[in-house]
């Protein structure tokens, strides 16, 4: 955070994605996919970051304002949020900051929607919908996160509940929500790509030397955690891991050829 003077008054403003309030989150989503001109985005990131109200905002000259533009660039700039900052919307549950919750079968399933929505030049509505419905789930019966350590209110991943929940639930949501999601799940996805560039070829976000289906056999040939089926379950952080090393022992391999 950071704090400025316009128009006579002080305003907090907050200096990475992940210091956004949601009310902020939302707001900044409406303006990132309304493909203004550059000097109008940049005008209305600037009064959601401040929370000025409209007429004050009308009346602050036009030079202050843009004196601190240099502010919101960070929105056009960086990748979105990696923080959740939509924990729950109407009674669904979403994932934890960062995938730190994210079990190999829901990114798989969730792949292949951001993959529908993003070729679509983010028009393809129904695959955002089946998207938000995979990440955001009911709650466990009686869960307590205070009495329950997996620290996961969200029910199991099912296919068919979340393809359900897409078309007759998520479907109603207002559409900012549901690109401030996909945003997270974009900005955890690319960071992702980033820390693990032996996994994901060349940084391109396709994990071309493995596949997604086949790092589950990959995974699961070692034994080391259970069959095919539990290794779907494990977090696909787990399975970074578990790649990265099949990565460094590949490696070791081939120098020990080499000697």
């Amino acid at each position: 955070m950071t704090i400025i003077e316009l128009n006579k008054k002080l305003y907090p403003i907050p200096t990475s994605w992940n210091e956004l309030s949601r009310k902020q989150l939302l707001g900044v989503t409406d303006v990132l996919y309304s493909y203004n001109d550059v000097d109008t985005t940049l005008l209305r990131l600037l009064k959601i970051l401040t929370g000025m109200g409209w007429l004050r905002f009308f009346l602050t000259p036009a030079a202050d304002k843009m004196e601190f533009f240099y502010l919101c660039y960070f929105l056009v700039n960086e990748n979105g949020p990696t923080k959740n900052i939509i924990t729950v919307h109407r009674d669904l549950h979403g994932p934890a900051d960062d995938f730190n919750n994210i079990t190999g079968d829901e990114f798989i399933f969730s792949e292949d929607h951001y993959f529908s929505f993003v070729n679509s030049e983010h028009k393809h509505v129904p695959a955002l919908d089946q998207l938000v419905a995979i990440l955001y789930r009911q709650a466990k019966p009686g869960y307590d996160l205070k009495k329950n350590p997996d620290g996961d209110a969200r029910q199991i991943f099912n296919e068919n509940i979340c393809s359900y929940y897409a078309g007759t639930v998520i479907r109603d949501w207002k559409l900012n929500v549901k690109l401030a999601i996909f945003h997270w799940y974009q900005a955890c996805r690319e960071k992702m790509i980033a820390e693990n560039p032996d996994v994901f070829a060349g940084g391109s976000g396709d994990p071309a030397k493995y596949g997604l289906l086949s790092v589950m056999r990959t995974i699961a040939e070692t034994g080391i955690h259970g069959d095919f089926e539990k290794v779907q379950k494990m977090y696909v952080k787990m399975w970074m891991m578990e790649l990265n090393e099949k990565v460094e022992e590949a490696k070791r391999i081939e120098e020990s050829y080499k000697k």
